[in-house]
């Protein structure tokens, strides 16, 4: 391990929002320390689908096209289904590869921590943040780690950058609050099948339960069950996880749930039970939240990603700018935020319409759009001038 205890800005948390924002600071010449507890290349839950704002931000990092060499198949088109009525969405590619892709996170996180690297960021798995160091004025200084030995240390930083998820450990330790936009939430049960001919992402709507299938790498399909974290707890004592999936698959389309049925499920069925869409404070003197640490929404958006790798930029392209204060980039975030979170909240109510559900839908798309025009415009090349 290197001995360095000097940087300019450590990142806990090496995840897509971690690494990518590392990347772009080394790029920039900051010196970078990323940590995480975890191992590398390890994976984590997810649905993979990352829309067309995250995609167009691969590309011009000169990622994508890597990405979609190695397996991962493009996706053009979303079809969603409410009861009987559906309307594809066509996804325009970007300049070097489809609009929409899926890639399994062992993969992608891995990409982004090695791009850091080569760009110059160090990186310590299997590290643990203790604490925030502070200066007689309360502004943060520093960290204290400790590795699998146990052994403690400090290291000293001009800025810290919180990016270790939903239940962050630094947020937490700051003493952060976090404000809840939307009580609604639902359940997730997270399946990978063998689906040969699965090439669209497909969102499927029933009553009071929705099924979506998204290809991944590998041959696989992720088949993501979504309802009521009360219809979930009771579907899975009565059937187990993996009868859980493919009772409520059914539920949602009878054909979805045949072909899910009689398909190979090739790994462990896995359960995000579900969380509130909720911000956190996230900026003050010395440090910020980015991804998930700093707010997170409902996965029935899927663009979790999305926000990872938009903050990531949008807070390096502010520290690149303005230097070590954040509190810009806080409230240029959540202006830019607010109009998906508060659909989300209308999303994540349960016993709606279909026609209410598909009008959602289709203010998302329109919404997403509006985001990618403000991120093509804040981010464009000439701000990520060292």
């Amino acid at each position: 391990m290197s001995q360095r205890l000097d940087y300019d800005v450590v990142v806990i948390g090496a995840r897509c929002a971690g690494a990518a924002h590392a990347r772009l600071l080394a790029q920039a010449g900051f010196s970078t320390l990323v940590v995480d507890r975890a191992e590398q290349g390890s994976d984590t839950l997810s649905s993979h689908t990352m829309t067309r704002g995250g995609v167009q931000q691969l590309d011009r990092w000169g990622l994508l096209d890597g990405i979609v060499a190695s397996g991962t198949p493009g996706i053009s088109r979303s079809l969603f289904q409410f009861g009987d009525h559906s309307f594809p969405i066509n996804i325009r590619p970007v300049q070097s590869g489809p609009g929409m892709i899926a890639p399994r996170r062992s993969k992608l996180d891995a990409v982004l921590g090695q791009s850091a690297e080569a760009a110059g960021a160090e990186f310590r798995y299997r590290t643990t943040f203790q604490e925030a160091i502070r200066d007689d004025t309360g502004r943060v200084r520093g960290v204290r780690l400790s590795g699998t030995d146990g052994w403690e240390y400090s290291v000293r930083a001009d800025f810290v950058v919180g990016a270790d998820g939903l239940q962050s450990s630094f947020a937490r330790h700051m003493g952060v609050q976090h404000c809840v936009i939307s009580p609604n939430a639902h359940s997730h049960l997270y399946g990978y099948f063998n689906l040969p001919g699965q090439v669209d992402n497909q969102m499927i709507f029933g009553r009071g339960v929705s099924v979506g299938l998204t290809p991944t790498d590998d041959g696989m399909t992720i088949a993501i069950v979504s309802c009521s974290p009360d219809r979930m707890r009771s579907a899975m004592r009565t059937y187990g996880a993996e009868g859980a999936l493919l009772k409520l698959a059914a539920k949602a389309n009878a054909e979805i749930g045949e072909r899910l049925q009689s398909a190979q499920m090739n790994e462990r069925t896995r359960l995000f039970a579900g969380h509130p869409t909720m911000r956190r404070k996230s900026s003050g003197p010395g440090w910020a939240l980015i991804g998930d640490a700093g707010q997170f929404r409902d996965p029935v958006t899927a663009h979790g990603m999305t926000d990872a790798f938009r903050d990531a930029e949008h807070l390096a392209t502010h520290l690149m700018e303005i230097g070590y204060d954040a509190t810009g980039y806080e409230v240029e975030r959540n202006a830019v935020s607010d109009p998906i979170f508060n659909l989300t909240a209308k999303m994540t109510e349960a016993n709606q319409p279909y026609e209410a559900l598909a009008m959602q839908f289709k203010q998302l798309s329109a919404l997403m759009r509006d985001e990618q025009a403000w991120m093509e415009q804040r981010f464009r090349p000439q701000k990520l001038a060292a």
